[in-house]
Order: C-alpha cells, then structure tokens, then sequence
C-alpha cells in the first residue's frame, strides 16, 4: 500500500498543475503577509494574524480541495485510469491510496501555509514590539487540519463527479455562491437564521480553524467544528468509493 501512495504522490508532483497551484498559494501567502505585518500599524498581532488566516487562509483551503479534485479526476481526463487499474486492480486500494495522498498534500499545504503566516507575523510583530504573546498553537493545527480535510473532499468529490471541470466549476460555485443565497435565505426566519453561520462548511472551516472574523460569536468550536469537517468530507469520500466500484471504467 505505501508503494501505490507513494506511486500517487508522483503522479502529482509531476504535472505543472500541481506546481502552480502550490507555487500560486505560497506567493498568495508571501506577497500580502509580509508588507502587512512589516508596515501596517497595530497594537496586537494576533488581530492581524486572525484576519490573514481567514481571508488567505480561507484561499489556502480551496486550493487544497481543487489539488484534491485534480488528483482523482486526472486520471480520468486523461485516460490513464485504466493502466492504472491494471496495475492495481483492487479499485478500493487504488481510491484509498489517491485519498491518502491527497490528504497528505493537502495536510502538507496547510502547515506550510499556516506556518509560514504564523511566523511571518510574530517575527515582523517581535521587531516592532507587538503584543505576540497568544497562543499559536491553535490556529496552526487547526489551519492544517482544515485544508487535509477539504483536500480529502476534494478526492471524494472528484471521484464522485469524475469530470475535472465540472467537479471544479461545482465546488467553486457552491462555496462563492450557493453559501451565500443560502444564508441570505434562510436569515429571513428566526427557526433557520443561526443554520449557516454555525454548520455551512464555510462556518465550520472557519471554526476549525480557529478564526471568527465577524466576532459574532456563532461558530461552534475547534473540536466540534472539525468533527463536522470531516463528516461532510466523509460524506463524500463514501461516496467516491461507492462510485469508483460500481462505474464502469473505459480506456
């Protein structure tokens, strides 16, 4: 098994897809970081810091599930899916070592994202005498949990959908759009006003990640949040797998 993750972690970064995506995020992260915590004025760097892992943070998780989408769906695009099942004909083992690998990129942009965000931050704040005193530990865990999970429903879903643009142009529109008119929606009653901003996979995410930038003080917490994380990753993880077995697979 460690040698088809290990085979699946090449297939990905081997493709200049995958090297622009993690290139797009560090330069995402780097570019706005460091003028904000080195220039802009402020007492306290956890304020800052708060707002960049919401907003680029938030950024940081797409692109782990669009990575987790592309590396179930590139097989299928390109047809090498049927090679593959060749070598590994158990479809389970193969889903389970694209998962896997998946996760672990996704895990791996999270701390890598986050970290770099976290030390930018109280480096730049230690320099100038901000308060860096609050604890770090939370948002950097949670941060990476957060994007190794949307990487996992990224696999799932790819899976599920298996067409790569469509599985893209989905996830995209439910989380920029789709939230949005829900919420907006079901704010007009008193019964369903609290349902997104406490259980939509946005408010979660942000929960896990330890973030509220509205200070409104409706987002379950870190543990909560995370276990209702992965079971919308779950969700579609099952069924991935549940498709993978029964789909006919075309060379």
């Amino acid at each position: 098994m460690t040698r088809i993750i290990g085979a699946e972690l090449f297939k990905m970064r081997t493709t200049r897809t995958f090297y622009a995506l993690v290139g797009s995020v560090l330069a995402l992260v780097l570019l706005p970081t460091i003028p904000l915590a080195a220039f802009l004025s402020i007492n306290d760097a956890d304020e800052l810091l708060e707002v960049l892992l919401g907003v680029l943070g938030g950024l940081v998780q797409i692109f782990a599930l669009l990575l987790g989408i592309l590396a179930a769906t590139t097989e299928f695009r390109h047809g090498t899916i049927t090679p593959s099942l060749l070598v590994v004909p158990n479809r389970f083992r193969l889903y389970a070592a694209k998962l896997a690998a998946g996760t672990l990129i996704g895990l791996a942009l999270g701390v890598i994202a986050t970290g770099l965000m976290i030390g930018i931050v109280v480096f730049f704040g230690s320099v100038r005498d901000f308060d860096v005193s609050g604890d770090k530990l939370a948002y950097f865990v949670g941060g990476a949990l957060t994007s190794a999970l949307y990487a996992a429903l990224g696999v799932g879903l790819g899976t599920l959908v298996r067409n790569q643009v469509g599985a893209i142009v989905g996830a995209l529109v439910y989380i920029f759009v789709v939230e949005l008119i829900l919420t907006l929606v079901l704010s007009f009653w008193d019964a369903t006003e609290d349902i997104m901003p406490k259980y939509s996979l946005g408010a979660v995410s942000s929960g896990l990640s330890g973030v509220d930038l509205e200070d409104e003080g409706l987002l379950l917490g870190q543990v909560p949040s995370g276990l209702l994380l992965a079971g919308y990753a779950l969700l579609f993880i099952i069924g991935g797998m549940l498709m993978m077995r029964k789909r006919d697979i075309t060379a």
